[in-house]
Formats: structure tokens, sequence, C-alpha cells
């Protein structure tokens, strides 16, 4: 502990002291800073302290990477920094002004799925073996064991928007416990029973429920107002009536409000992105093929890729193949080749045992099982440079697909079983365009994924 305490010391002084951080956060492996002036680290006496892995700088941020044991360095840094408040408190109001902190969408991204990346990689784990398991017919679908676990697997992924509302609330130092609320409302029996309905009406307004399980843009909007509305709530509701009356206004508000415009407002958008990707393949293949290869990543982040699903499903029912899933399957194995490219960088060039044992855990989830949600959320949201690897890969393979006319013959979940068994056709051109896409994604990201701040 001794150790441990010296580090830590050593870790605030190295960053500039407590006078140059703005807050501090943690999340799996990282200590979070948000620094007045980035210069005043001193990144190699940082770099020589055992307990220090590496040092990154992404999202506004400047993170150190200590390990699984990260939150006792944070314990001990915080006490420090609590100390020097009363000092910072008699600081100017012009000094005050600078420790505004700038708004970074990557890093509000990063802040919310971080602390989730450790149970999506057993959650998808566990849909890699029973992926496994099935498939050389060793375990029945339908049986009682398969649907236990299949149950632990799925658990983190359907229930992604009370997670996420946590999380993110915590992001904006909003109440964690309203934001899962929120995320939960969305999920819970009373509504998803109405899901499939017609002519509903709430108040007057006409409802049209959908579906939320594994979502995760509406629960960014809900959090978003969530936020501003609390603040409000604060500045005008007596302290003593906050306890009770401030979540109760913001659940009475919200969940409508969510059900009733957020929800469908994204689910709108999604229906318009899938009209201007027809359209597209109607005047150019290999341009809608570089479009949807290149965006199906992120539109999967956001949810909007359900709006694809009508066009999918009626491609499969009429045509017997569909265009969508041969170019979205290059966007899959673009991400995987992103991971396997983390994996290979870490392993070789920065000896970096964490982003080994994450990069490969999620690699393993993406092949077998076709989760690639902590791949997303882990590796590749969190860092720009991977956000246009994953681009340019899925692109690429994209473009090859769609040229080459390739097809998936049935609604699936791409994975290395859904190649072994003829999922697409024709075969040769699939792995031509996905083979392109993993390729391009696992050197890019190899040769130009990672900042040189975070070699060591």
């Amino acid at each position: 502990m001794d150790k441990i305490n010296k580090d830590a010391v050593a870790i605030l002084k190295y960053v500039g002291g407590p006078q140059n951080v703005n807050s501090l956060v943690h999340c799996v492996t990282r200590l979070r800073f948000e620094l007045k002036d980035s210069h005043k680290i001193d990144e190699k006496k940082l770099n020589d302290l055992s307990c220090v892995l590496s040092i990154v700088h992404t999202g506004g941020q400047d993170q150190i990477v200590i390990g699984p044991n990260v939150a006792e360095y944070y314990d001990i840094i915080q006490q420090k920094l609590a100390a020097n408040k009363q000092t910072d408190s008699t600081k100017s109001p012009e000094a005050n002004s600078s420790n505004k902190v700038k708004f970074s969408l990557t890093k509000i991204i990063s802040g919310a799925f971080m602390p989730l990346l450790s149970i999506m990689s057993g959650a998808g784990m566990v849909k890699a073996i029973l992926t496994v398991l099935t498939s050389l017919h060793w375990l029945s679908a339908t049986s009682t064991p398969y649907l236990v676990l299949a149950a632990a697997g799925n658990s983190v992924f359907y229930f992604l928007p009370i997670f996420v509302g946590i999380t993110l609330a915590k992001e904006f130092k909003a109440d964690p416990f309203v934001g899962g609320a929120l995320g939960a409302a969305l999920l819970e029996p009373s509504f998803t029973h109405l899901i499939g309905k017609h002519g509903l009406n709430f108040l007057g307004m006409p409802l049209d429920p959908i579906d939320y399980s594994t979502t995760v843009f509406p629960i960014f909007v809900i959090i978003g107002a969530y936020v501003i509305l609390e603040r409000l709530l604060k500045r005008i509701i007596p302290q003593q009536l906050q306890f009770f009356l401030n979540s109760t206004i913001c659940l009475i508000i919200l969940v409508p409000a969510t059900v009733l415009i957020f929800g469908p407002f994204g689910n709108t958008v999604g229906n318009w992105i899938s009209t201007i990707i027809m359209w597209l393949f109607g005047k150019s293949r290999l341009v809608a093929g570089l479009v949807l290869g290149a965006s199906y990543s992120f539109l999967t982040v956001l949810g909007l890729h359900w709006g694809l699903v009508p066009i999918t499903l009626q491609n499969l029912k009429i045509y017997g193949g569909d265009v969508i899933g041969g170019v979205g399957v290059c966007a899959f194995w673009a991400q995987i080749g992103v991971a396997l490219g983390a994996f290979l960088y870490s392993l070789i060039k920065s000896k970096n045992p964490k982003l080994e044992s994450l990069a490969g855990s999620v690699t393993v989830t993406g092949i077998f099982a076709g989760v690639t949600e902590p791949i997303l959320y882990g590796l590749i949201m969190p860092s720009k440079r991977l956000i246009i690897i994953t681009a340019i890969a899925g692109g690429l393979g994209g473009a090859v697909s769609a040229s080459l006319h390739v097809v998936v013959k049935s609604f699936l979940i791409d994975n290395i079983f859904s190649i072994l068994m003829m999922m697409y056709e024709p075969i040769g051109f699939m792995i031509l365009g996905s083979g392109t896409a993993l390729l391009t994604g696992a050197l890019l990201t190899y040769f130009w994924g990672f900042e040189k701040s975070t070699k060591k």
C-alpha cells in the first residue's frame, strides 16, 4: 500500500500538481485527467513509474493506463485533490474561468461504455461458446441449458439502455440511478406489451411503441435532456423537496417524451437513411457500397441500422438475397480487423498487456459470436484515428462486395460460422470483400492507429 500511495502522489505531481487538474475520473484501467495545461505533463517521469502502462491523449483527456487496480490510485489522488480544494476556492474569477471543460463527444461516448467493457466482453464470450456448441450440434438451441446460458449472454446487450443510462448519467455528474430508471422504463413489460399494437395514443397524442432493447441512440438523447432538466429543477425547486420531486418530474416528463418524440425521431432518421442508401444502389453499386460500408458501423452505434431491416426482409422475401447484408458484413469484418490490428500492435510494438488483453478478447468474441459492441465502444469510438480506419476499411470492402453483387441469403448474425455455413453468395466474392475490409482495418490500425504518445 505504501508503494501505491507513493506512486499515486508521484502521478499527481507529474501531471502538473493538484492546481493543474480540472477533474479526474477513472474507468476499468485508466485514470482520466482533464487538465488545465497538458503541456505540464512530464511523460518521461510518468513512464518511468512501474505502475504506469501507457499514456493516452484522446477526447480532451490525458489518460494514464494503470490496470485493474486503478481505483486504489484514484482514491489516493482524489484525497490529495480534496485537500487542495480550499486553496482552489480562493482563486479569482478569472482563474476559475479556465476550469471550464470543453465538450467532447468522443469523451462522452468513451465514458459511457468503458465501464461496461468487462461485462460486455464476458457476455460476448458466453454467446461465442453457445454459437460453437450449437454449430457442432453438441447443444440444442431449444434445450434448457442453452436458454439459461443464452439469458446470461444476452442480458447486458438486451438491457443496454439501462447500463448506458447509468454510466452516461455519471459522465454528466447526474444521478446514475435516475439515468438507469429512464433506460429501464423503455424495457418495462407494461411498455413492451404495447409494441406491435396500432392506434394507440398518450393523452391524445399518437403513440407508436418501438423496441428499445439493445439500442443506445434513444438513451443518449434522453440522458442529455435529463441533465438539462435536472439542472433547471435544482434552481427552481426548494432544496428540501428535491430529494423526491426532481426524480418524479424527470420520470413523468422524459419517459413519455422518449416514446412520443425521441425514439420515433431516431426511427424516422433510420428510415430516411435506408431510402437514401437504396437510391444510391439504384444509381451506382460501387458508390452505395462505399458509403454504406463506411457508415454501417456508426449507424449501428446510434441504433439507426434498424431502419434498414424492413428493406433487408423485403429483399430476402422477393429476391432471396439482400445487398445491404452483403455490404454490412464488410463493416463487421472491418471492426474485427481493427481489433486484430490493435492486438498485434500491443503484442509486437507497444508491449502493452492491457491493450493486448482487451483487443484479444474482443477479437475472439467478434469472430465467433458476431458481438462487436466491445470493439466499437471500447476501441474504436474513443479514438478518432480508429474511427477513420473503420470507415476506410468498411468502405473499401463494401465497394468491392457491392460491385460484385454479394448478397446474404437469410437474416443472420455475421460471424465465422455464417461463412462456413455458406450464408452468402457468391461466397468467393464475399470473402474477397470482407477480406479487403479485414486486412485494411488490421494494417492501418497496426501502422497508424495509435499515436506516438501511447507507445512505450
